[in-house]
């Protein structure tokens, strides 16, 4: 197995393959639709909502992941990458998105931005049979206690019941921090950057 990263000229790729490859599973940097080959993809997402859409739409990404997913494979958003999985940002005066989850994306409440760690717990046997289906078997692990580091200004409101919705936390109880529907993974905060607790997650997730 490998894990495609797609790479839309939007920073932290590195970063984001760094972190998979820390459970020894190989990945591919895809700039181009046609080289997408995995079964598991991964939506990294740094920046603003209309440039980074615009660029996946240039490159024929958001068709590409449309077809990835209904064809039963699974796809991992992280940060603004998940956002514009959802149906539409109010971020730069209105973008649409991809659509792979019902809710939208709106300016979080009473803070300029959130930046900094949170508490994180999760038990494996809420998420049912879902895209953390753990298919390379790289953890035992049942029950994850951690943190994550989160760094954004937009929060995502969910809107359709999914396999898991979980909050971010009670001060940002509207926003969702992690969703799992079928064969789709959103996280808000960052993985990659999260140590442990990171790892914990992908090892989990594969």
């Amino acid at each position: 197995m490998f894990v495609d990263i797609v790479d839309i000229g939007s920073g932290n790729i590195k970063s984001i393959q760094n972190w998979i490859e820390r459970v020894n599973i190989p990945t591919r940097i895809v700039t181009n639709v046609k080289d997408i080959k995995s079964k598991f993809m991964v939506l990294p997402g740094v920046g603003s909502a209309g440039p980074y859409m615009k660029r996946l739409k240039k490159g024929d990404f958001d068709k590409a992941i449309l077809e990835h997913v209904n064809d039963g494979n699974r796809i991992l958003g992280i940060c603004l990458g998940f956002q514009l999985m959802g149906e539409f940002s109010k971020e730069d005066g209105g973008v649409e998105g991809i659509g792979l989850i019902k809710g939208s994306v709106e300016k979080l409440k009473n803070t300029h931005t959130h930046n900094g760690w949170e508490k994180f717990h999760l038990m494996k046997e809420d998420l049912g049979e879902s895209s953390f289906s753990s298919e390379l078997k790289l953890t035992r692990k049942r029950i994850i206690n951690g943190r994550v580091f989160y760094n954004h200004e937009y929060g995502f409101v969910l809107d359709e019941e999914c396999t898991y919705n979980k909050i971010i936390s009670d001060k940002y109880s509207d926003y969702s921090s992690l969703i799992v529907k079928n064969n789709v993974i959103g996280m808000q905060f960052h993985p990659e950057k999260s140590q442990e607790t990171g790892i914990d997650l992908i090892s989990m997730i594969l």
